[in-house]
């Protein structure tokens, strides 16, 4: 199976949001899943944060998505990556990913990200960064995604209580351009 990769528009709401509902029904355990709701993706699709689709070649049916968010001010986990006070604004989410249970063992997370982190790379080059701390959350026991994670370069700074008092483990990657 063949999948192309593009950045989401506001017509792919209602996908997304398909394929979010179909995710938090569907994951092994319902706490491993944070899953929004409509008007967050729609909050994602406006602001400065974007979405990577994975879609299927032939059909074009979406087969997931991966949503990066820019917090700014409402960073909440930098604190635990010891990200420097003076370096929110090169803080990055890396915030939720998710692939439609027909699809999965294609390696489509690992996929998104890295073209999440393309994007991320050219965002960079744009506003003259040197230094991104691209952050996620990652339940202890979801051992698919902390992989994913782990091998393309994040590393577990902490764990804690995030989303209403959900176990996470907060992992950061610090990219830099030279």
């Amino acid at each position: 199976m063949e999948f192309i990769f593009e950045k989401a528009v506001q017509k792919d709401r209602e996908e997304i949001w398909k394929v979010m509902k179909e995710a938090a029904q569907t994951v092994k355990k319902k706490e491993w899943f944070a899953a929004g709701d409509e008007a967050y993706i729609q909050e994602m699709l406006e602001g400065e944060g974007f979405i990577i689709l994975a879609r299927e070649k032939e059909s074009r049916e979406l087969a997931g998505f991966f949503i990066v968010v820019v917090p700014g001010e409402e960073d909440y986990m930098g604190v635990y990556a010891d990200v420097p006070k003076e370096d929110t604004d090169k803080i990055v989410h890396m915030d939720t990913a998710a692939v439609k249970s027909s699809f999965r063992g294609n390696k489509l997370q690992q996929k998104m990200l890295e073209k999440a982190e393309e994007e991320l790379v050219q965002r960079m080059k744009e506003k003259q960064h040197t230094v991104q701390y691209r952050l996620c959350s990652v339940h202890p026991e979801n051992t698919f995604s902390l992989f994913n994670m782990t091998e393309n370069g994040y590393e577990i700074k902490a764990r804690t209580q995030l989303y209403g008092g959900l176990e996470r483990f907060v992992l950061c990657k610090k990219a830099v351009l030279i």
